[in-house]
């Protein structure tokens, strides 16, 4: 019998930013003659898949996450690197810091040893973790220098 050859699926990557992934958001793409929505689920991770089939051709959608200016994705966790110099390090200072949401988480290291490599972990202010209620963390990096 003759062998039915299958199309090897098209792959197409479209990038979302950090806040589109904590919110949540859609897209739409064509595919052929059809418009096709993704709804991007808050807390997906880069390389998460979604597959249209379109007359039989397979259609794969890969979500990859946008670079920000100055958060970085560590899984469920999100990292913020802090530059302070020696001597911001050593009397401490008072942060404001944005997060994903919009608000601003207010911290200090006043009175805590702050030192280049140091980090500090700010629970429930991450990522959304996929399918659940709970957030990961907001991680403070702290580069000091001079």
């Amino acid at each position: 019998g003759g062998q039915r050859r299958v199309a090897q699926p098209i792959e197409k990557k479209f990038a979302c930013t950090l806040e589109e992934i904590y919110s949540g958001c859609t897209r739409q793409f064509r595919i052929g003659q059809r418009v096709v929505s993704i709804d991007v689920k808050p807390g997906w991770k880069a390389g998460t898949k979604v597959t249209f089939d379109e007359q039989g051709q397979k259609v794969v959608f890969i979500l990859e996450e946008a670079p920000h200016k100055w958060f970085t994705r560590d899984g469920d966790d999100i990292r913020w690197a802090c530059a302070l110099s020696r001597d911001q390090a050593t009397k401490g200072v008072a942060l404001s810091i944005p997060t994903l949401d919009g608000s601003q988480v207010k911290l200090s290291t006043k009175g805590e040893r702050t030192y280049n490599g140091s980090c500090k972990a700010i629970a429930g202010k991450g990522m959304w973790i996929k399918g659940g209620p709970a957030r990961g963390a907001l991680i403070i990096d702290f580069k000091v220098t001079g």
